[in-house]
């Protein structure tokens, strides 16, 4: 799977769970949002549909600048005593680790098989 097609699948999700926090606050009882939260979402998502309009390397950016985004939210949240984004659901970081590995993994994809491209010319 490439850049592009990752940045909008992992787009749309945090732009569906952003909206949903601000319209709804929670999905079910598994996921609490916060106003902060919700904002985030709907900005990281916006984010990579707007990237993965765009070229592949800006895809492959925006993949890799939400990953490590994803990295700081989470680790934030682990280790401080007091959440600065409201208390992480498990659902929550789990969605955000996978989001995270996924990102950077096809980020990766993608700049090694441009090396290897360059590479054989």
């Amino acid at each position: 799977m490439n850049s592009k097609t990752t940045c909008r699948i992992i787009g749309w999700m945090f732009l569906l769970l952003g909206v949903a926090g601000l319209t709804m606050g929670h999905l079910g009882s598994y996921l609490q949002f916060t106003q902060i939260e919700s904002i985030i979402s709907v900005s990281l998502g916006a984010l990579a549909i707007l990237a993965a309009r765009r070229r592949r390397r800006v895809a492959a950016l925006a993949l890799l600048f939400l990953g490590a985004a994803c990295v700081v939210w989470d680790l934030t949240n682990i280790w401080s005593g007091q959440p600065l984004l409201g208390t992480m659901e498990p659902l929550d970081g789990v969605l955000h680790t996978l989001a995270a590995i996924w990102a950077v993994g096809t980020c990766t994809y993608d700049v090694l098989t441009w090396r290897r491209q360059i590479s054989t010319m």
